[in-house]
């Protein structure tokens, strides 16, 4: 019995430490207030359009994971390209000696996903739009390939650096995470570290130094005497 109760009392330890080390990891850390002079100075990596209503930020997805596989994805299209024009492949079990239009077609849409896979981790991009009463996040593969969260924001806008499930060689990577209204969007978790820092601090900025929560919940209402 004692060994069963010190391995029980063992894993219960063990476990609340995951629990914990999970929900610090879920909460993150508050992003950087960036000043006036760090916004107008802005970074190399980011593009910024002003308009009417608010201001756009704009970045490219390119890591080197994401250039070795379109690499090798294109070497090896190439290859299978030419071993089929040559009449030295096999398609289905079949050697083709005679190829038609259609195998070419066919072996052109084997290689489609694995292109975009190499195209979302090269030469996707971000787009990321202010405004005062919505936070719009576009992501594009292509030009009409992606997809499309908004954000509505109330008087608190919460930024944070925070894990959301994604992992980069096995090791937990931060997002960037803008929480309003009890909702919630993120995004850039493969980004570079020092662009998601930025776009964390530009989002910030632009919805002032807004409290964690909003103050009606941090405190009740005490009417004067």
């Amino acid at each position: 019995m004692g060994l069963r109760d010190d391995f029980l009392a063992k894993f219960a330890r063990l476990k609340a430490e995951a629990e914990a080390r999970q929900a610090s990891m879920a909460a993150g850390r508050e992003a950087k207030l960036l000043t006036d002079e760090e916004v107008a100075r802005g970074h190399p990596k980011v593009k910024v359009e002003s308009g009417f209503q608010g201001v756009t930020y704009g970045v490219r997805l390119g890591t080197w994971f994401g250039w070795f596989w379109l690499i090798f994805t294109s070497v090896h299209c190439v290859a299978l390209f030419y071993g089929l024009s040559q009449g030295s492949l096999k398609m289905n079990g079949r050697m083709v000696t005679q190829p038609e239009w259609w195998h070419f077609a066919l072996l052109a849409l084997f290689y489609v996903p694995f292109f975009l896979v190499g195209f979302a981790f090269t030469l996707a991009r971000y787009r990321l739009t202010l405004t005062d009463k919505l936070v719009t996040l576009r992501w594009r593969i292509l030009p009409y390939l992606g997809w499309t969260s908004t954000l509505p924001t109330g008087d608190a806008v919460k930024v944070t650096l925070a894990f959301r499930g994604s992992k980069q060689n096995k090791q937990p990577v931060d997002a960037v995470v803008v929480a309003s209204q009890g909702k919630e969007i993120h995004f850039g978790a493969f980004l570079p570290e020092d662009v998601k820092e930025h776009l964390a601090g530009l989002i910030r900025h632009y919805h002032g130094d807004s409290p964690s929560v909003d103050a009606r919940e941090a405190a009740p209402f005490i009417a004067n005497p």
